[in-house]
């Protein structure tokens, strides 16, 4: 018996050694132990937007009785791409704003990404008429505008050139690209600063027009436009090119009737390269009317080059309307008839 009471105490004591030589192994490196998501590696991204010089938004108006396009942003979308490769490390959407001494917006938001070299880009999600093609390959991610329905690009059949599709005006596409962006091992917050800019340019057009109270309605198309933008190369997509469509607005210059507009596009091409051609599209009450003009020289003049004015010479003449047709912009409604008819149920 006093033997087993021997040896039932050196295995009490043998386990309670082992128990306390684990117990002193969770205690030493306690001070260690990190969570899942590190506090010494939090990453925020921000996201500065530079709106100060887009021309006929928010410098050089020329005609302030007509708006301007606007430049909606709500959500930012960032995309991280692990270094020399299209794999994405992290993305997320941010939409915390501030508002800085200048007046500009940011966009910010906090990150779950490791320490290392990345590529990444963002841009203002949510465009109605700028599409984003192939958003997860760097080098392929396209802004393309969106093409106009068939009854409206029919209208224009004859004055579009071969192989260009008509689409609408794209909307403003802010974008901020980083092709090396480096987080380091940091304790606290680091923050990813980047800026954001348009790849879209805004121009205004106009032309004089003689009878523009006969005048209901016009829009325009403006062929020989770029067609796309590489927006994580920052280069605009020349061949093909496209055919823009736009409404025109009525307004007066120096007390002149014209029609108007200030519209997106996402640049031309070198002017040798491309014919630049504009059709008016005028509905009057005497029936549609057509005009074509080549301003392919009006885009090397002095006041596109220094301020995107498209400011043509040319005057369009408009014959007043026959009798008892109506008139333009306040039409008659005439010959209305009351018709009832009964509905078996």
């Amino acid at each position: 018996m006093t033997t087993n009471r021997y040896i039932k105490m050196w295995k009490e004591g043998a386990m309670g050694a082992v128990l306390t030589l684990l117990c002193a192994a969770l205690i030493l490196p306690g001070c260690q132990r990190r969570p899942l998501e590190d506090p010494d590696y939090n990453t925020r991204v921000k996201v500065q937007i530079n709106t100060r010089a887009i021309m006929n938004v928010t410098c050089d108006i020329y005609n302030e009785k007509i708006p301007v396009p606007e430049i909606q942003m709500d959500v930012m979308h960032v995309i991280f791409f692990k270094e020399n490769s299209d794999e994405v490390a992290c993305e997320a959407y941010i939409t915390d704003t501030e508002i800085d001494e200048t007046g500009q917006k940011a966009f910010y938001g906090s990150i779950n990404i490791a320490p290392g070299t990345y590529r990444l880009y963002a841009y203002n999600f949510g465009t109605e008429t700028t599409i984003i093609r192939e958003p997860y390959i760097w080098d392929a991610v396209e802004a393309y505008p969106l093409s106009v329905p068939e009854r409206i690009s029919s209208a224009y059949a004859t004055k579009v050139p071969s192989g260009e599709s008509v689409t609408y005006c794209p909307d403003h596409l802010v974008v901020a690209r980083s092709p090396q962006e480096t987080i380091p091992y940091h304790s606290g917050i680091y923050t990813v600063n980047t800026e954001a800019r348009s790849v879209v340019e805004s121009y205004y057009l106009q032309i004089k027009v003689d009878g523009l109270e006969y005048v209901s309605s016009a829009t325009a198309v403006l062929s020989g436009m770029s067609s796309a933008n590489f927006i994580t190369r920052g280069e605009r997509v020349d061949n093909p090119q496209s055919t823009i469509w736009f409404t025109m607005q009525k307004s007066d210059d120096d007390g002149k009737p014209v029609i108007c507009a200030v519209f997106n596009t996402f640049g031309r091409p070198d002017a040798s390269s491309n014919n630049l051609e504009v059709t008016f599209d005028l509905q009057t009450r005497s029936g549609k009317v057509q005009h074509t003009f080549n301003i392919s020289d009006l885009f090397l003049s002095e006041e596109c080059i220094n301020h995107h004015w498209l400011l043509l010479d040319e005057t369009i003449h408009i014959d007043p309307p026959k009798p008892d047709t109506g008139g333009g912009f306040e039409p008659e409604v005439v010959d209305w008839e009351t018709e009832h008819h009964e509905i078996l149920l």
